[in-house]
């Protein structure tokens, strides 16, 4: 696409006109990916979800939002209270001259106590987040540290401080698939332009392939079990742990891969943080994840120490809420979930009573419900972590 051409593109669903009340200003972006798709609503009645579809070289990418109206609208109120004319005040301009853009903004007890300016419930990952990727995150948004800041510089921190407190998806993706050696199993992140971020598309979600031949089906159930394996073990610094399982919130590429896509509830524990527990001495179920939901969310103390004993929970709701029979196990359907809502446009409950391993072949029937039996709800130490090398060995022999 030329030069002349893209002045004929128009971007305003992006709104680059809120920046630096915005995810970032890499706006050459739209018009090297040609996005075409554009949703049908206008402005800001939009929520969060696929904006618009592109291609950048030869990847299919997106272009999305991460929150809606409303929580820009707190969001801006906020900047604006501190206004010398709060009714004439521009948001976007007025941020560089407000506490967003200094060092208390990009400090763990801000994070931790600011949640409410743009949110109504509390946000997943200032709970457990260390001092030392707060500091790796800065370093990447605004570079090198410096006592005279530029203009620049400042603008380059309106753009991290609204990322963490609006939705820290774009930080996420940004460090995980930017500055991370880690191959991680997320879509890669582009850039940002106004209020939507650009990434890779990364597929189909997972109730399209509730119809797929078992092979298929089989396949996905590896690669889901083998993605926890990715977030609990495979970093040296991080450990990424979602709260949230569902359908929706992972998809498959046209490679056939799985991928995490959504991080509105992933917290990074920094292992230097952690006790390690290198033998789990008593079993964890449903009551016992509940009890940690509850003191980790609804709590003034912080519960993050003892994180890693919690983690193989994110093994039981994926056998629990996406790869069983929920014809069989209803109660399984909302299993674990201590924050039940409905998300925007995208239904957070399984779109089906059949899990992504129904009608099971006849030879494997047996070990893989007693597999997935276990994964949900263990019957004594171990057993969790067990049952799920049982079941990729199990369900590895049917494809």
């Amino acid at each position: 696409m030329g030069p002349a051409a893209t002045e004929d593109v128009d971007m305003s669903w992006a709104e680059k006109e809120k920046c630096p009340v915005c995810f970032g200003d890499t706006c050459e972006l739209l018009r090297r990916g040609n996005f075409t798709t554009v949703r049908p609503e206008s402005g800001r009645s939009w929520r969060k979800g696929i904006v618009s579809t592109g291609k950048i070289g030869d990847v299919q990418v997106i272009a999305k939002t991460l929150s809606d109206a409303e929580a820009w609208r707190r969001y801006e109120k906020f900047i604006c209270r501190s206004s010398p004319h709060p009714k004439e005040c521009n948001p976007s301009s007025f941020i560089l001259n407000t506490l967003l853009v200094t060092d208390v903004a990009l400090k763990i007890p801000f994070l931790r106590g600011s949640w409410t300016i743009s949110r109504a419930e509390k946000s997943a990952l200032p709970l457990c987040l260390s001092a030392r990727f707060l500091r790796e995150v800065k370093k990447l948004f605004v570079g090198k540290e410096t006592t005279e800041m530029t203009n620049g510089d400042v603008i380059r921190r309106a753009f991290l401080t609204t990322s963490l407190l609006i939705n820290e998806e774009a930080v996420l993706l940004r460090y995980f698939t930017k500055k991370s050696p880690t191959p991680w199993p997320f879509p890669k992140f582009y850039g940002a332009c106004g209020r939507v971020i650009v990434v890779e598309h990364a597929g189909r979600t997972l109730d399209t392939f509730i119809d797929s031949p078992w092979k298929v089906r089989a396949d996905i159930a590896v690669q889901l079990l083998q993605l926890v394996d990715t977030l609990r073990q495979m970093d040296p610094d991080w450990i990424l742990f979602s709260l949230d399982v569902t359908f929706q919130n992972f998809a498959v590429d046209s490679r056939g891969r799985v991928r995490l896509i959504d991080f509105d509830d992933v917290l990074v524990i920094d292992r230097q943080t952690v006790v390690n527990h290198h033998e789990q001495k008593e079993t964890c179920n449903e009551p016992c994840y509940m009890d940690f939901q509850k003191k980790l969310f609804f709590s003034d103390q912080y519960h993050c120490e003892d994180i890693l004993k919690y983690t193989p929970m994110m093994y039981a709701n994926v056998c629990a809420r996406i790869l069983s029979d929920l014809q069989k196990h209803p109660e399984w359907r909302k299993w674990g979930q201590i924050r039940e809502y409905i998300d925007g446009q995208n239904v957070k409950w399984a779109p089906t009573d059949r899990g992504l391993l129904h009608d099971a072949p006849d030879e494997i029937r047996g070990p893989l419900e007693g597999a997935l039996e276990q994964c949900v709800e263990e019957t004594h130490p171990g057993g969790r972590l067990n049952a799920v090398l049982k079941l990729q060995k199990v369900l590895r022999m049917t494809f």
